[in-house]
């Protein structure tokens, strides 16, 4: 006697109802819904980083790079520890930076050990200019490097920009179109598709562009 055809009805809507209810769990353990932040949760408990959904403060922090271009908006997948570096630890970031109900980038950043005097934005020829509305305030300044630089302070950004900060912003990549230096903090825009392992890379990379501006203001402070 074969089967009756409702008994495999039956089994094919308990397992629709059982797959649903696993997308569902994956989704309130993993947080599904942002760009690759199953991803970050995982990479940030691998590095013994904090891991949270949401913070609607944390881009506030911050007035120019992605800020400056719609506004502080939200972060979401925010992954935060300390970068290793040879000077000991220093605090990192990785969000989702969400404007308008949009990821726009991948900001990445590292704390720099004492404030700058002003901001600066170096960017790709390719990226786009700053907001000219935004009230930020950026002028042109000179290249560096590969990138050109838009400062709030000539006078005050000048002397930083030494070949040692030109190479180390050139060796975060031509996939970042924009690091921008802001207080104390060296942070960068990255594409909305970077994985947690270039996000790793791109934390070392700008702790080197942090330790050249560090040396850059030292030295603007005691000259030779």
């Amino acid at each position: 006697m074969g089967i009756p055809s409702w008994v495999w009805f039956l089994i094919a809507v308990v397992a629709l109802v059982a797959g649903v209810a696993l997308i569902l769990a994956d989704r309130r353990a993993g947080g599904a819904a942002e760009p690759g932040a199953r991803d970050r949760r995982r990479w940030a408990a691998v590095h013994d980083w904090e891991f949270h959904e949401t913070d609607p403060v944390l881009p506030s922090r911050w007035r120019y790079g992605t800020v400056q271009n719609g506004g502080p908006g939200l972060a979401r997948a925010v992954a935060t520890g300390l970068v290793p570096t040879p000077e000991g630890g220093r605090t990192g970031y990785v969000f989702d930076h969400e404007q308008q109900s949009r990821v726009n980038a991948v900001v990445v950043a590292v704390e720099l050990r004492e404030p700058l005097p002003a901001a600066v934005e170096l960017r790709l020829p390719s990226a786009p200019l700053p907001d000219s509305h935004g009230g930020a305030g950026l002028d042109l300044l000179e290249p560096v490097g590969e990138r050109y630089s838009f400062v709030s302070d000539a006078d005050a950004i000048r002397p930083l920009l030494t070949q040692r900060v030109a190479d180390a912003s050139d060796a975060v990549g031509d996939d970042i179109e924009l690091v921008w230096a802001e207080e104390s903090w060296v942070l960068a825009a990255a594409p909305v598709d970077t994985t947690p392992e270039r996000a790793q890379d791109l934390l070392a990379d700008l702790a080197q562009v942090a330790t050249a501006l560090e040396s850059a203001l030292d030295s603007s402070r005691h000259p030779a």
